[in-house]
């Protein structure tokens, strides 16, 4: 009677503590479940569906993957979010990194430079986006009132297909170059000053320490960077919506946008339910390969 007693007693403290538990773990599981995975799979429904602006639904099977895996487009669009990785990526992380390793220097005003650096993050996408399309203006744009004033030519940088890349990038880097930046500063602080002190009496260079201690001490930080700004860059929706429109004709298309006229120009929410789950699958193979690479260099 006492062993039974004792099991029923069990029984229930592991209860009580799978209830704590959950309830511990309920703000944050249960807006995971509402707001990301139900939609999640709800979308993944949809793209096996004929599915219009008025819910009109008509069971189509792999109709909508084999259209997309059957249009050349899909794939460009892919290729261009692709391509504005490749641009923007080394330089956010370059330029974050040499803000950071300068601010870290004592010089003045340091606190002022580093909230004007990181001030254009705290604003929304939509406001960088006009900002730049001012400023990219081809007839009195800022950028091209300087270029005349220094003799040089205007360049229509909404207009011609390169040039439409790189304002779209300049954009990007000046919008998040400050948190990037914050984030470094935040492992430069975590590296030990001794190791420093350590290398100047053995006569290390400049270029020896920074090789062999600052990048050693920021790898975490790094690989951390690397893989949101990844993300982040095959996202790109806001600037190219705003400052192009996927033009000049769709050079700067990218596959976020093309998804979104599928759904809400063309009204196939069925078709653009497909590209989307497409497209999160190629994100996770991405996260997939990152994580395997990163994992390989610290073994």
């Amino acid at each position: 009677m006492k062993a039974q007693h004792g099991a029923g007693i069990g029984w229930k403290r592991r209860l009580k503590l799978e209830f704590s538990a959950f309830a511990f773990l309920s703000p944050f599981v249960i807006p995971l479940l509402v707001f990301y995975i139900w939609p999640l799979l709800r979308g993944v429904w949809i793209s096996f569906h004929s599915w219009g602006i008025l819910g009109v639904q008509k069971f189509v099977g792999l109709d909508n993957y084999t259209k997309l895996l059957g249009n050349s487009d899909f794939f460009k669009y892919l290729w261009n979010s692709f391509y504005f990785v490749l641009l923007v990526v080394p330089a956010i992380i370059v330029l974050g990194l040499l803000l950071a390793l300068l601010i870290q220097r004592k010089i003045p005003f340091r606190t002022t430079f580093r909230s004007i650096f990181f001030l254009p993050y705290v604003l929304s996408v939509s406001v960088i986006s006009f900002i730049w399309l001012r400023m990219f203006d081809s007839r009195d744009g800022l950028v091209n009132v300087v270029l005349n004033s220094l003799g040089l030519p205007s360049v229509n940088w909404l207009t011609n297909p390169d040039a439409a890349w790189w304002s779209i990038v300049i954009a990007t880097v000046w919008w998040t170059v400050g948190f990037v930046m914050v984030l470094f500063l935040a492992g430069l602080q975590e590296i030990s000053p001794d190791l420093y002190e350590a290398a100047d009496i053995d006569g290390a260079s400049a270029a020896q320490k920074f090789r062999y201690i600052t990048l050693p001490g920021l790898s975490s930080v790094m690989k951390v960077q690397v893989f949101f700004q990844i993300i982040a860059g095959l996202k790109l929706f806001g600037q190219v919506q705003i400052m192009t429109n996927g033009g000049p004709g769709d050079a700067t298309n990218t596959i976020i946008r093309y998804i979104y006229v599928t759904g809400f120009k063309k009204d196939m929410f069925g078709l653009a339910a497909a590209q989307s789950t497409m497209f999160c699958i190629f994100m996770l193979l991405i996260a997939a390969v990152q994580y395997m690479l990163m994992n390989r260099k610290e073994s």
